[in-house]
């Protein structure tokens, strides 16, 4: 005998699919040009639906959040007059949207809405929202043309919108499974790409023919997108988003090390051992950097807590030996052969990191008005001992917290401490609620590995702006989803309980 919830399900479902039909026979009629991509649209439309019922909901997170690393704007792109132009995760954001809310509509679940962190992400969006709408939503007074709108939408909005949905959608430690799986997957195609890339900046130029999409053979993306042609970027427009994506992977897979058997587990040490070479191709010193502050929580915070100290401290004397035995290398400024001394995007992030302060003593409360920093920097009195900056290729300061100082002043940069304020206490209080015993993938470990890659994340927002780095606020966001919905479903009931359920029924 069908049930009341499984009848909800299905009238719902019957009255979307008619509304989808009658929709395409509409647009058939009035624009017969569009048939078959109507019919398409229509199929399209009735998978997403029965996914949001049947299957697992946050595979559309990851899919969106990887999708940026193969499928975005060079692989194709919808230009519509008057609108945002269209790209592949753009629509699968949309898909994904459609899915969440059909999920949650055939769902006896209810929104969260009343945790902290979502009143400071929303807080946080409103400002920004704000202070974009007092500036204006598109900045020209600057060399280089800036568009607040899609940083705002791109960067800082459809990421938080994710993080909601995840968080919502957050019910049972399988979902931990398919987002890792996923990365994985994802992760072999980096690795590729990354070698390959690394032979021919050393001189192989022949190992380009065997990268795809040819696309990722150009040095930039069109008049306006790439750099770091000069390093293994993988398949994104900058290496930043391949290092984090690097990081992230290195510790699923040591997280993964304990819980997995067989075959999959000799793919996970393959893996884990070609990731650092990976993250050395980038060139990135806040990659290095953030590699090795992951490492210390992990060491010290994974597995048995007694040992952690210890694998610390024989850890720091394992690099200490590697710095002196590679000094010579390390001591130069080529970045391929392991160079860090590279000067100049010292003294540019310097330079501007004086200009950002200037600009927020002008404007103290509000800021110069997000996504305006370029114009408000261009507005500044140059001065000729500072024009070092100009031989860096920095424009922004490349650092989160001053360019949210310098455009959204106090008010902007107190959200953005307080979503990490919220943020780190709900991922503790996810850590303090799991058993030390636990071995399954929901485990205390579960939540070092969140850790590892927020410190991957943080370390790089403070070496560079993040809000023009869509993949890495997608992937980070996404997880902290994760994150924060286990925690929400730990309280007060054990996790693959109804609502309704006591808690002593676990």
């Amino acid at each position: 005998m069908p049930t009341l919830g499984q009848q909800r399900i299905d009238s719902l479902a019957l009255g979307v699919i008619i509304a989808l039909v009658i929709l395409t026979a509409a647009l058939c009629f009035v624009v017969p040009q569009l048939f078959p991509w109507s019919v398409l649209a229509l199929a399209g439309g009735a998978l997403v639906l029965y996914w949001a019922v049947k299957w697992e909901v946050t595979v559309w997170a990851w899919a969106w959040v990887l999708s940026y690393g193969l499928l975005d704007r060079p692989f194709w792109l919808l230009e519509i007059p008057g609108f945002f132009n269209m790209t592949i995760p753009r629509f699968l954001f949309v898909a994904a949207a459609v899915a969440f809310a059909v999920h949650f509509a055939t769902r006896n679940g209810r929104l969260s809405f009343n945790r902290p962190v979502l009143w400071a992400v929303a807080a946080l969006v409103a400002c920004c929202a704000a202070s974009a709408t007092a500036a204006g939503w598109v900045a020209e007074e600057s060399p280089i043309p800036s568009a607040p709108y899609f940083r705002f939408l791109g960067s800082l909005l459809m990421p938080l919108v994710m993080f909601f949905l995840v968080l919502n959608a957050a019910r049972d430690q399988k979902q931990i499974n398919w987002a890792l799986l996923m990365l994985g997957a994802y992760g072999w195609y980096a690795l590729y790409i990354a070698y390959l890339q690394y032979a021919a900046i050393m001189g192989a130029e022949g190992a380009r023919a065997f990268i795809w999409p040819e696309y990722i053979n150009r040095p930039s993306w069109g008049p306006t997108y790439g750099i770091h042609f000069d390093r293994a970027r993988g398949a994104y427009t900058m290496c930043n988003p391949q290092a984090i994506l690097l990081i992230t992977l290195f510790y699923a897979d040591l997280f993964l090390f304990r819980r997995i058997r067989g075959p999959y587990r000799a793919a996970l040490v393959i893996q884990a051992v070609l990731i650092p070479p990976a993250i050395f191709f980038t060139g990135l010193r806040s990659a290095y950097a953030g590699f090795l502050l992951a490492g210390a929580i992990w060491l010290l915070w994974s597995g048995p807590r007694r040992l952690g100290k210890l694998k610390l401290a024989v850890a720091i004397v394992a690099l200490v030996v590697a710095v002196a035995a590679l000094w010579e290398n390390l001591a130069q400024e080529d970045r391929a052969r392991g160079g860090v001394a590279q000067k100049a995007p010292v003294v540019g992030r310097y330079v501007l990191a004086k200009r950002s302060w200037q600009i927020f003593t002008e404007h103290p409360l509000a800021g110069a008005g997000f996504g305006h920093y370029l114009a408000a920097e261009h507005r500044l009195q140059a001065d000729p001992s500072e024009l070092t900056q100009l031989s860096t290729g920095l424009a922004t300061p490349h650092n989160l917290f001053l360019v949210m100082l310098a455009e959204t002043g106090i008010v902007g940069i107190a959200c953005v401490g307080a979503v990490m304020v919220t943020l780190l206490r709900e991922t503790i209080g996810l850590y303090r609620k799991l058993p030390s015993t636990a071995t399954g993938v929901l485990s205390r470990d579960f939540v070092v590995f969140f850790w590892a890659a927020a410190a991957g994340y943080f370390v790089d927002a403070m070496l560079v702006d993040p809000l023009w780095d869509v993949a890495s606020s997608a992937l980070f966001w996404s997880l902290s989803g994760l994150a924060v919905g286990y925690n929400r479903l730990l309280e007060p009931n054990p996790i693959d309980m109804p609502a309704s359920a006591p808690a002593s029924a676990a």
